[in-house]
């Protein structure tokens, strides 16, 4: 039995400066799904997912998050039902592990079984007491998933939004984290987006994909049906003959 949608937009659009940057877009994520994004560089992937956390405001349309409309949680209530991994700076100054995924909950005393089960979930315990600035961008990255399993713990109904979370991750990692996504979206239940170039990505775990060309749907749907050639040549506007 499908679980009811924790996301939902319609005819969502986001206007920066004139420019249209998502146009007209409508979705529905349940949870225990995962949704795939996948578009060309500037097809819109890092804005919708700021969007869909939050962070930027619509100019049009509606985004619901749990039946209710995005604008009317509080960031403190917000934070604790969405998290959002997106591509961040390198840390410039002196940070452990510890302290880093305890970030995740800033406004509250650090649960240090807690932290440390997010860290083992993302195989980063040996990291614990490394400082965060001296990991390599893979390991990073892996830090910062723990970072937002920490923040969310085993909330009920979350959404998880993932802008490209397998960069800098060679391909051993690469599976893993996909197979992290996966299992958190079937045993939390959690709503979970990712962006990727990939398809082979959207094919390993997705229940859903999105492709996007400047801001708009060319098509949503199951994998299967929206990663043909003819629709990825038109998404990335490069003639693509793909291979599952």
């Amino acid at each position: 039995m499908s679980l009811p949608p924790v996301l939902e937009t319609h005819a969502l659009n986001v206007v920066r400066n004139t420019t249209r940057l998502i146009d007209s877009l409508s979705l529905s994520l349940s949870g225990g799904r995962v949704l795939a994004l996948l578009g060309a560089n500037g097809a819109g992937k890092s804005t919708l997912l700021a969007a869909l956390a939050g962070e930027f405001a619509a100019t049009s349309g509606s985004i619901r998050l749990n039946g209710k409309p995005l604008e009317v949680y509080t960031h403190e209530s917000l934070a604790e039902i969405r998290a959002l991994n997106a591509v961040e700076p390198p840390l410039t100054f002196s940070l452990s592990v510890f302290d880093f995924v305890s970030l995740g909950r800033p406004f509250s005393e650090p649960q240090s079984e807690s932290v440390r089960g997010a860290l083992a979930e993302c195989h980063a315990t040996q990291w614990v007491n490394r400082d965060a600035a001296s990991l390599s961008s893979g390991e990073l990255l892996r830090v910062q998933l723990a970072r937002s399993l920490y923040q969310l713990g085993n909330a009920p109904n979350s959404l998880w939004l993932l802008d490209e979370p397998f960069a800098h991750l060679d391909l051993a990692q690469r599976d893993f984290v996909l197979k992290l996504l996966r299992q958190i979206a079937t045993t939390r239940r959690w709503a979970i987006a990712f962006s990727t170039h990939e398809p082979r990505d959207a094919i390993a775990i997705a229940d859903e994909a999105l492709l996007l060309r400047r801001g708009a749907a060319i098509a949503y749907g199951a994998p299967s049906a929206v990663l043909t050639n003819e629709q990825l040549t038109q998404c990335f506007e490069t003639q693509l003959e793909y291979t599952s």
